[in-house]
């Protein structure tokens, strides 16, 4: 996950010594200190005022949803199939049983991460996990995630207390049906607690965001991304509208989604769920589906703030000096001294940055901040019956800035580029800090999501978005910058991308689209970057390959990377030197930093004689490096690269190597897999990051039809049979599996059956 890594609001201690103390929490009060009141209005008021009126959209938005549900009578039952994969079909006659279903087969799966979850939310994984998340839950805390969700939870909607009450229900029946020791993780859940991982899953967008700006940096926000993309009826082969979700995220932590299918009243959901939420994230459901992917309009801003030199608390604000809500934040670390730290607050949000010396501090400002309607959101997605529901769920904007797509079984295609983005004034340039002692800088409210980069059945017939700018959704895309307001269309830190380029390449030359084309542009491991590699080696071979012509192992591993299809799988030849080879040659933005002219080869120029017999010398330099560890040259990518964890490891396929995805020496193949070093055995690199949740829909008048695939298996315990089955079985052999979706398909794969009663 991408927190901020350097927050020094603890330079106020130095000038605060009669406040409070720093140093120890016994000591230091937890309380916030209170300030004056301050009469005159804020930009936090005009912030909160934008919020009524996106509130107020939302209630003209749901005559469009589905109506809530009755609460129900003790007594439901409900009934969990399992399935060959492990993935729990849950099945009930209400939508609390369905709730309750879920969460005891997610205890059951995975009951330390929804104990990490929660933690995650709450900013309390330090204290048994250790000093490497003391900047994660200081975040956490100073934006007031438990304080909101207990406020929240005690005025949310009854139908949705009801399923979160119920989730939790299923989760303490899980542990009474199966008593043990407790593990360190462990914490006593309380149903308002899970409304605090959704938030620490939106959060860390336009927290990057902050911290771009504060450095002045210019990339994306998160370090991962996703695939998606859509076919209309027009292009498919049966007349289907087809649909990709293909998110790439790390393999640990609070993004390892859970996967399941869940049958109750109102709610029907096949895809993939947060630990510890009784709602899906994305999939789809008996009428529609949708596909998030890193990207967006620009939801927050940092503003310079001058400080007060002779009282630190104050900041200045038109012309009159603020005092600041000062608080301290202090938990336990595991292994190490407790932490405490001064938190700072202004009308415009939390200080991120200090710098004493100057009287200067940066404030992260966003409207995510005191967000709370994210499970509103989130059940309309899951209640909706078109696109048009779609649209107008998400019109509530509470889910963090993404590129959304969305079909449905009438055989409509959907995009848009959402996001809670404030109205900004002229003038001013927000995507790095901006003055914040002036109300000329203050946001007027939040743009609606009508004003937002869109596009609804194009004339194409398909459009994708791999984390790149709308311009490259499609050949000739409508969507230009021009048409825009420059921080909705917001493409600052990508414009295009390996993954981009090939997914328009196969479906722009595909006018019937099959369901076997789908599945192989799902799963396609081709890199677009062999062939001009390849050209480069060829033309240096002819000129200068006399130089190693007496080397066999040369030659040998040479003759592999030019016969070589360009597909990453595992019987690959040749391609763990063709990986090394390039990232020798270069995998840097700058051509200073690179020993060749990599963005020649890239763009198919000519290099020069020098660079030629540089490239070669790499080559047999990187041939050399890799035979002395590995012993042999017979090496393909499967003997190197794998897929796996806790001592079970296959070969994989895929890639993703060699720098930003704005790289000019960048590859990464649609079906992506990024790779670390064991550290334990170095011969070995084990995926870690990419394709993670993949799942492929089909929607037409008879329903919808889903495969999916995920890299490890659906149980957490390392005893299960479902701990690697998938890794093993399909994620390595490039195959993804039937979701038995309806209760007619799911019939000869039941593996296990569970009847609950609900209390």
């Amino acid at each position: 996950m991408y927190y901020l890594n350097r927050i020094l609001v603890a330079a106020l201690c130095a000038a605060l010594p009669a406040l409070m103390s720093c140093e120890s929490p016994e000591t230091a009060s937890p309380e916030t200190v209170a300030v004056e009141p301050v009469a005159e209005p804020s930009v936090q008021d005009t912030v909160d005022k934008a919020a009524e009126t996106m509130e107020a959209l939302s209630e003209e938005a749901e005559e469009a949803a589905a109506p809530e549900p009755e609460a129900t009578a003790s007594g439901d039952t409900v009934t969990v199939y399992r399935d060959e994969w492990g993935v729990p079909h849950i099945y009930s006659e209400t939508d609390r049983g369905a709730a309750y279903g879920l969460g005891y087969a997610q205890a059951e799966d995975r009951l330390d991460d929804i104990y990490a979850a929660i933690r995650t939310g709450l900013g309390k994984m330090s204290e048994v996990f250790g000093k490497d998340y003391v900047q994660q839950d200081y975040v956490m805390r100073l934006l007031k995630n438990e304080e909101l969700a207990k406020a929240y939870w005690d005025e949310a909607p009854a139908h949705l207390t009801e399923l979160g009450n119920a989730y939790v229900e299923g989760v303490n029946a899980y542990m009474t049906d199966n008593p043990s020791p407790k593990t360190e993780s462990a914490i006593d859940i309380e149903p308002w607690m899970l409304t605090t991982i959704g938030r620490a899953m939106i959060l860390n967008w336009p927290l990057g965001t902050v911290q771009d700006e504060i450095k002045k940096r210019d990339k994306s926000p998160i370090d991962g991304g996703s695939n998606q993309w859509a076919v209309s009826p027009s292009r498919s082969a049966d007349g289907s509208a087809i649909l990709l979700t293909d998110p790439h995220l790390t393999w640990e932590g609070l993004s390892v989604f859970y996967e399941a299918r869940v049958h109750g009243d109102k709610l029907h959901m096949n895809g993939f769920f947060l630990i510890g939420s009784p709602l899906m994230a994305f999939g789809h459901t008996e009428h529609v589906g949708w596909a998030p992917t890193t990207g967006g309009p620009d939801t927050a801003d940092v503003y310079e703030m001058t400080m007060n030199p002779e009282n630190p608390m104050q900041y200045e604000y038109d012309g009159e000096w603020k005092n600041a809500e000062i608080g301290n934040i202090s938990f336990p670390v595991k292994d190490g001294e407790a932490y405490s730290q001064l938190s700072a607050w202004t009308d415009l949000g939390p200080v991120m940055d200090i710098d004493m010396e100057n009287s200067k501090a940066w404030v992260g400002a966003s409207p995510y901040w005191k967000k709370m309607g994210l499970l509103e959101e989130i059940y309309k997605l899951c209640t909706a019956q078109s696109t048009d529901d779609v649209y107008a769920a998400l019109s509530t904007l509470e889910l963090m800035e993404q590129n959304y797509m969305f079909a449905d079984r009438g055989g409509n295609i959907r995009y848009v580029r959402v996001g809670a983005s404030p109205i900004r004034p002229d003038g001013f340039d927000f995507s790095r800090p901006v003055p914040g002692n002036t109300s000329d800088t203050a946001w007027s409210g939040i743009h609606s999501i009508d004003d937002l980069v869109q596009l609804e059945n194009p004339a194409s017939g398909y459009f994708q978005n791999c984390n790149i700018s709308p311009a490259n959704m499609m050949a000739d895309s409508p969507l230009t910058q021009d048409k825009f307001i420059d921080y909705l269309y917001n493409v600052s830190w990508d414009n295009n991308n390996p993954r981009s380029r090939r997914i328009v390449s196969l479906l722009d030359a595909d006018d019937s689209v099959t369901r076997e084309e789908a599945i192989e542009y799902a799963l396609n491991v081709y890199d677009i970057m062999a062939e001009p590699w390849q050209n480069a080696l060829r033309g240096a071979l002819e000129r200068h390959g006399d130089t190693h012509a007496d080397n066999a192992d040369f030659k040998a591993v040479s003759d592999a990377i030019l016969a070589w299809d360009g597909n990453f799988t595992p019987d690959s030849t040749g391609t763990p030197f063709f990986k090394n080879w390039r990232l020798k040659c270069g995998a840097s933005a700058k051509a200073e930093d690179n020993a060749i002219d990599v963005s020649a080869i890239s763009a198919g120029e000519a290099l020069s004689a020098d660079d030629e017999v540089a490239m070669l010398q790499l080559l047999a330099d990187a041939i050399s490096e890799t035979k002395e560890l590995y012993g042999t040259i017979e090496l393909t990518w499967g003997d190197v690269h794998k897929v796996g964890r806790g001592g079970q490891y296959f070969p994989s396929f895929g890639a993703d190597f060699g720098g930003r995805t704005d790289g000019v020496n960048f590859t990464e193949t649609l079906f992506d897999v990024r790779y670390s070093q064991d550290k334990e055995e170095p011969k070995r690199y084990v995926a870690n990051n990419g394709s993670m949740a993949t799942m492929l829909m089909f929607f037409s008048d008879d329903g919808v039809d889903s495969l999916s695939v995920v890299p490890w298996g659906q149980s957490g315990d390392p005893d299960s049979p479902h701990y690697m089955d998938q890794g093993e079985k399909l994620y390595s052999q490039l195959q993804m599996k039937p979701t038995w979706w309806t209760r007619e398909s799911l019939e000869g794969h039941i593996a296990s059956e569970k009847v609950l009663t609900l209390p």
